[in-house]
C-alpha cells in the first residue's frame, strides 16, 4: 500500500482525480525521463513535515505537466531476508483534473516503463 502524499498542496482547492502507482526495480533517473518525454518539468516536492488532509506529506520529487502533477517517494526494500541487496521501490501518485485524464497518463506513462528502453 502506497504511503499518504498528496501531489501538490495547492491542488487541496480544487477537485482532482489522483492514483497511486508502485514500481520496482526501475531507476529514478530513467523514470523521471520518461515523465519528461511526456511533458513534465521538475518542481520542488512539498516541504517534509508539510501536512494535508490526509496526513504528513514525504516525497522525494514531484514534476508538473499540462494539466497533470506526479509526487514520488522512494524506499530501498530487502529484497529476500538472508540477503543483503536492496532494490528502489518508488511510489508515485498521479493528479490530473478528471478521471479519464488520470488514467490516460498512467497508461502512457506505463507504455515506457513496463518495458526496458522507453
Amino acid at each position: 500500500m502506497c504511503p499518504s502524499y498528496h501531489v501538490n498542496p495547492k491542488d487541496f482547492s480544487m477537485a482532482r482525480a489522483v492514483r497511486q502507482l508502485t514500481l520496482r526495480a526501475v531507476p529514478i533517473w530513467l523514470l523521471r525521463q520518461y515523465l519528461e518525454q511526456l511533458g513534465a518539468y521538475e518542481v520542488d516536492p512539498p516541504a517534509p513535515g508539510a501536512v494535508d488532509p490526509d496526513g504528513v506529506v514525504r516525497a522525494d520529487g514531484a514534476m508538473d505537466g499540462d494539466g497533470w502533477s506526479v509526487l514520488w517517494r522512494t524506499e530501498h526494500v530487502q529484497m529476500h531476508p538472508r540477503l543483503r541487496t536492496t532494490m528502489e521501490e518508488h511510489y508515485f501518485t498521479f493528479s490530473a483534473a478528471s478521471e479519464a485524464a488520470v488514467e490516460e497518463l498512467i497508461d502512457r506513462f506505463m507504455l515506457k516503463a513496463q518495458r526496458g528502453g522507453g
